[in-house]
């Protein structure tokens, strides 16, 4: 039985086609020769011009470059409940001459000062503008001291403070027993809730003195001292000077998710920080951002984001982005040498507002938005432990394209494989193949492949710290341990695969010191190396040519149409010819007979088999009537070329080729009109 062996060459395009005198036009020009075949894998011999196959195929790739940096950051908006007015005191004094008008006749008079109970003193009035126009509290504290300058005791004092505005009383307490010349009695006012205007009266509501001991110096200068001081003041709404403050002060570590690794260092091939800062607040802000463990050209990442004071009624948004392409990140956290942790980065972030001096109004619809993130963070390369990851294929196939279009009966005179476990990845590795099949996708034969050395785990240890680096585990296939031969001599265009692959399978042996690069992958490589000679039971040669009928008017007049095929044959076979009309969708319409039918003779040999002369024909397709009108469908030439093999052990040479010229000869029956 006779088997076909089938090599499909890429011919040449059809030429533009074009009428001749004698009604016959070419069609197109092509050569099936060895060398069309990708020269990747085939190399003409030096010493013969004979052909030597080298090949190498990947059958699985296994790649942790996936290894990404969750989008991480911060979202941090606040009020003015967050914004704080400024710590301040001022003094006011109430005089003699304002508690009693009487005495302003006796300054600088010595008498003795008799006891004095008076009531509802006339009100002095306070000026607080240097602590704000007007604001309501949130919280915040008032401290009201008493110091009595007078030379007398004061055994009580009832005071009232409130606005001038619409009388409303901010505070009022007892003050009791303070010692002449200088004593003082100190009370603090929760003002939480509490709406304070920048014009204040004071009222003595009651003052009781002791009567002085002995004539004293009446100085109607002296008095009583109220000191108002405000502290840790938060408005809720406000006209004010706020002083500048960092309104976001941050100084810690973020954690990134690593799918699993547990990164310490991480050079970025890409990614970017993105901040994003929106105020209506009517002061300008500015934003400090420091990442002190993120190193470029020798300098840490350090910058500051400015955004102008809002318009009223409006808003002020600037958005910044940072690309961290370059950047060696360190990821042990904000104090490495005290909490050496992993996969957290340190960042400092500040948000000043910066004081103009100017009196605004805010309120809580004022706010300041901040969004910062680190997005997309791909690394050109990571150091670290990986984690321990599992990656199970099932059962998946792979192209292999060395024996692109071939089926048949062929037999290899020799054949060694060998089988690459090639790790780039910086962490050792494991691979089981539980199962690799070769498929002819022509034939659909299928053969397992039996091999004992590729049985089981296989391992192959981490590679150095280099770019480009790999280590290697190799296992040679022969027909003595394995049917590799009979593997690959089923001519396949597809591999069937079922492997595992597991890195870091003894978990962190290596103390965090294992790597990846953006390139790294574990691969499953197949080698072949062999002389291209073979014995073989057929060949077949194949090109599919592209025709336009339409270009040569109507058709459907034609009585009959004749095919010229003019062969020039290098090969050492003789050739049978066998041509095919196609449909557009490459289904077949019908099969033309060429005349003479015994074909193509081979070339002329030497004694060693090498093509001295090529042999010549012209075959002839001839077609009637019902068979040149399948021409008007036909979009294209399917030319096969089949040989029979001697089932000897033979070379091919470079010069091994069959060179085809065709042309059309079109007969029209005439009408008279």
């Amino acid at each position: 039985m006779v088997t076909v062996f089938l090599l499909v060459i890429a011919g040449c395009q059809k030429r533009p086609l074009s009428w001749d005198v004698d009604n016959t036009v070419p069609l197109f020009k092509t050569t099936f020769s060895m060398d069309n075949l990708d020269t990747r894998y085939i190399t003409s011999s030096s010493t013969d011009s004979s052909y030597f196959l080298n090949y190498s195929n990947t059958i699985y790739s296994y790649k942790i470059n996936d290894l990404q940096a969750s989008d991480t950051g911060i979202e941090a908006a606040f009020s003015l409940s967050k914004l704080r007015l400024n710590d301040q005191v001022i003094s006011n004094t109430i005089t003699l001459g304002d508690i009693n008008p009487l005495f302003k006749a006796l300054d600088g008079q010595n008498m003795i000062i008799p006891a004095q109970d008076q009531q509802n003193l006339d009100p002095t009035e306070i000026d607080a503008s240097a602590f704000f126009e007007t604001a309501t509290l949130d919280t915040g504290y008032l401290d009201i001291t008493i110091t009595n300058e007078l030379p007398v005791n004061i055994s009580l004092i009832e005071f009232e403070l409130r606005n001038k505005d619409d009388n409303s009383v901010i505070a009022s307490d007892q003050f009791t027993n303070i010692s002449p010349n200088g004593g003082f009695d100190k009370k603090t006012i929760d003002l939480g809730g509490k709406t304070v205007n920048k014009t204040l009266i004071g009222v003595i509501k009651r003052l009781v003195t002791d009567q002085s001991a002995s004539a004293v110096t009446i100085d109607v200068s002296k008095g009583i001292k109220v000191d108002l001081g405000v502290r840790q003041l938060r408005p809720s709404s406000a006209i004010a000077a706020f002083p500048t403050q960092d309104v976001i002060d941050q100084d810690e570590g973020l954690t990134l998710y690593m799918g699993g690794a547990e990164v310490k260092y991480f050079k970025v091939a890409s990614g970017r920080l993105k901040i994003d800062v929106f105020s209506t607040v009517r002061e300008d802000l500015d934003m400090y951002i420091e990442l002190p463990g993120a190193i470029k050209d020798g300098k840490k990442f350090v910058d500051v984001v400015h955004l102008d004071a809002a318009e009223p009624g409006g808003s002020s948004q600037t958005n910044t982005i940072y690309e961290m392409a370059g950047y060696l990140i360190d990821f042990r956290g904000k104090n490495p040498t005290v909490t050496d942790t992993v996969n957290t980065f340190h960042q400092i972030l500040k948000v000043t507002l910066d004081s103009s001096g100017r009196k605004i109004p805010v309120n809580l619809s004022d706010s300041i938005r901040l969004d910062y993130k680190i997005e997309g963070l791909k690394p050109e390369y990571a150091i670290g432990y990986l984690g321990n990851s599992v990656d199970t294929t099932g059962i998946d196939t792979v192209g292999i394209d060395l024996f692109k279009g071939l089926t048949g009966d062929v037999e290899f005179q020799d054949f060694d494989v060998n089988f690459l476990l090639r790790n780039s990845i910086g962490t050792d590795g494991r691979i089981n193949l539980n199962k690799l099949s070769s498929i002819n996708a022509f034939s659909g034969n299928k053969i397992d492949l039996i091999a004992p050395a590729l049985t089981g785990d296989l391992f192959v240890t981490k590679p150095p710290f280099q770019r480009g680096q790999f280590s290697e585990t190799s296992i040679t296939l022969n027909p003595q341990n394995s049917n590799v031969k009979e593997f690959f001599e089923n001519l396949p265009q597809l591999l069937e695969y079922d492997l595992e692959t597991e890195i870091s399978p003894n978990g962190n042996v290596n103390n965090y010191t294992d790597f990846v690069f953006d390139d790294s992958r574990m691969d499953v490589i197949l080698n072949v190396n062999m002389p291209f000679s073979f014995s073989f039971g057929g060949l077949t040669l194949r090109d599919t040519q592209g025709v336009n009928f339409s270009e040569f008017g109507d058709i459907s007049r034609l009585k009959s149409a004749k095919l010229f095929l003019e062969m020039e044959n290098y090969f050492p076979l003789d050739l049978v010819l066998n041509v095919n009309m196609l449909d557009k969708n490459y289904r077949k319409l019908g099969t033309f007979n060429s005349t003479p039918t015994e074909g193509i003779p081979a070339a002329t040999l030497d004694a060693n088999g090498f093509p001295i002369n090529s042999s010549t024909q012209i075959l002839i397709v001839e077609l009637d009537r019902e068979r040149a009108k399948d021409l008007i469908n036909t979009h294209y030439f399917e030319i096969v070329l089949e040989a029979n093999g001697s089932r000897k052990m033979q070379k091919l040479y470079n010069n091994s080729k069959l060179i085809m010229n065709s042309r059309i000869q079109f007969e029209y029956e005439l009408q008279n009109d």
